[in-house]
């Protein structure tokens, strides 16, 4: 079978495919290798599988990306350009050659010096250690100039290689997939949700960057496309109101929630609260914040209150959500629709994906008085 690209949707269970993809191929004799990009993830994924097999596995691989390009793709063939041993990285959140302020770069910081590649443009002055945000172009240098060698390696030590959270590659990081797949025809299996891209692996415009070019490169690969549109977290109502976020694009979203429990059932759905209700919402269903930042709601939350922000939620599910959303996304709710054509990254458009998709049962987004009439859903009030 060829290699498969999944589109996973929030609570669709893709950590569990994952999971008994990897123990049916350990079961036949195989190892496997799962590459994400998060920390959280990655603990997520040893956690479950000791859960799911009963126990550890030393044929079971877990890496952070950035230790996968530096153990497995760049370290044991650098040779081949640079010949001091890289040790370790440098995490690079923006562009390391540019001079602060200014968009000129520092001298002799250009990929190639007569010919040759630059070590300073990959690596620290010392030489030792790996700008991450240029690790996956490293590694396809590599690849280059080793015929492969990183990618025919792997196949010889892993039968089955997953990328999890592929939402969060950009750029060199798919040039990185399409060496691999030259080499393991059938063997890599890429899973994640476009609509949960919040972070991203590095810096740059390097196409791939937008959704619709991510799915197309899978595509261009011959990858074999499958959907995971079942949500096992969120009941149904909750499902229809997340898919309204990105409109015709994704496979409509179905509910695999069963029946809801009894302390939940009097309260289901979204809802919309006044500033002014929110104390008496906190204290009858106990949902748990979420805030597009850490100074929004400070106004009428209580103090010490736990809150998460929609980027440290994802991946977390809770019975009942409160949402403390900025303008832009209540005047999306309400009808329009423009609001995030001037974005230049997706990420305001979902996280609040993101956020409505951590709600089980109910959710409430916080409205002043003028707003409530412009979105279409019930406004709370406390019962007598």
């Amino acid at each position: 079978m060829p290699n498969e690209f999944w589109i996973a949707g929030a609570g669709s269970g893709k950590t569990q495919k994952v999971i008994e993809d990897a123990i049916e191929v350990l079961k036949a004799g195989g190892r496997v290798l799962v590459v994400t990009y998060t920390m959280n993830n990655q603990a997520e994924l040893r956690s479950r599988f000791v859960e799911l097999y009963g126990k550890h596995s030393d044929d079971f691989v877990v890496k952070g990306l950035f230790s996968f390009y530096l153990e497995d793709l760049v370290r044991p063939y650098q040779t081949a350009i640079f010949p001091d041993r890289i040790t370790s990285t440098m995490f690079t959140e923006h562009n390391p050659h540019l001079i602060p302020g200014t968009s000129k770069w520092y001298p002799k910081r250009g990929e190639k010096i007569n010919g040759a590649l630059n070590p300073l443009h990959y690596l620290t002055p010392c030489k030792t250690k790996a700008y991450t945000g240029l690790l996956a172009k490293l590694a396809t240098r590599i690849s280059a100039s080793t015929k492969n060698a990183p990618a025919n390696r792997l196949k010889e030590i892993y039968q089955r290689i997953f990328f999890d959270e592929v939402q969060d590659l950009v750029g060199w990081d798919f040039d990185v997939i399409k060496a691999l797949s030259k080499a393991m025809h059938d063997s890599i299996c890429c899973v994640g949700d476009f609509r949960q891209t919040i972070y991203t692996t590095t810096f740059g415009h390097k196409a791939p960057e937008t959704p619709e070019q991510k799915i197309q490169y899978f595509k261009d690969l011959n990858f074999s496309p499958f959907s995971l549109a079942k949500n096992r977290r969120c009941i149904q109502e909750i499902c229809d109101l997340s898919d309204t976020i990105h409109p015709g694009i994704y496979e409509q979203t179905q509910s695999a929630v069963g029946e809801v429990p009894a302390e939940m059932v009097h309260h289901c759905g979204g809802f919309l609260i006044k500033p002014s209700q929110v104390n008496d919402y906190l204290d009858m269903f106990k949902p748990q914040v979420l805030r597009w930042s850490s100074p929004m709601g400070k106004g009428y939350l209580p103090p010490g209150l736990t809150c998460h922000t929609f980027g440290s939620c994802k991946g977390l599910g809770f019975d009942r959500v409160l949402i403390i959303s900025p303008q832009k996304h209540l005047k999306y709710l309400g009808g329009d629709l423009s609001v995030f054509d001037k974005d230049k990254t997706e990420e305001s458009r979902n996280k609040l994906y993101v956020a409505i998709t951590r709600a089980r049962y109910s959710l409430a987004f916080v409205v002043e008085e003028e707003h409530l009439t412009n979105i279409k859903l019930p406004h709370w009030v406390r019962p007598v």
